[in-house]
């Protein structure tokens, strides 16, 4: 038995029938790292429940597929691959239309750091990305650069990506995105949104740090 492919269709299930996504199209791709560099992703326009671990795609370092799976990886590949070129440290990429988190994206506005267990998962703000189109390299060029060393990424007027060390903590940070996207709309409707003093957010990260 395949163990991460396993986990990477059960997590690919649990974002589908999450507040994350959306039936269609629109419910975003998931990939996840092995030890040996080789890339497993869904494929496109697949409805993940439907789905066996046999039919995620495998890739090679460069982007090649490994198998004879006749189905197609996801079209979201190209910023897939930047953001696992870029970080050696992430070996899962989640991306998402989550609807609040993709709403700030939508008026190019970062999710700021106003909540402890976002800097804690992000490691501060979720910056955007500048609109490039689907499947561009330019696309995977400014997701990875906008990303740096940071957990999550909004990508202007598209979605919102979060990565992490394994699937479950990718998850978690996509998670956490869409919570603090959602108190940041309800908070800038009520009144102007404070982010957390930069010496708190940093005694917060100290604290989780000395914790662990």
């Amino acid at each position: 038995m395949d163990t991460l492919r396993q986990q990477l269709l059960e997590t690919a299930i649990e974002l589908e029938k999450s507040n994350l996504s959306s039936l269609g199209p629109g419910k975003g791709s998931l990939s996840a790292r092995r030890e040996n560099g080789m890339i497993l992703i869904t494929p496109s326009g697949k409805t993940f429940s439907k789905l066996t671990p046999d039919e995620l795609v495998e890739l090679d370092r460069n982007g090649q597929k490994t198998d004879q799976s006749l189905l197609n990886p996801s079209l979201d590949l190209i910023f897939h691959k930047a953001i696992y070129d870029a970080r050696p440290d992430i070996n899962a990429v989640i991306h998402t239309h989550s609807p609040y988190a993709t709403a700030w994206a939508c008026v190019n506005q970062p999710i700021q750091p106003m909540i402890v267990a976002l800097v804690l998962m992000v490691g501060g703000e979720v910056p955007v990305a500048s609109f490039a189109f689907p499947r561009s390299p330019e696309l995977g060029e400014k997701v990875a650069s906008a990303l740096g060393l940071k957990n999550a990424v909004l990508m202007e007027n598209h979605g919102v990506i979060a990565v992490g060390k394994n699937l479950s903590k990718a998850m978690g940070c996509a998670s956490t995105v869409e919570n603090v996207a959602r108190i940041q709309a309800i908070s800038a409707s009520i009144g102007v949104v404070r982010s957390l003093k930069p010496e708190v957010a940093e005694q917060a990260v100290k604290m989780e740090s000395n914790y662990q």
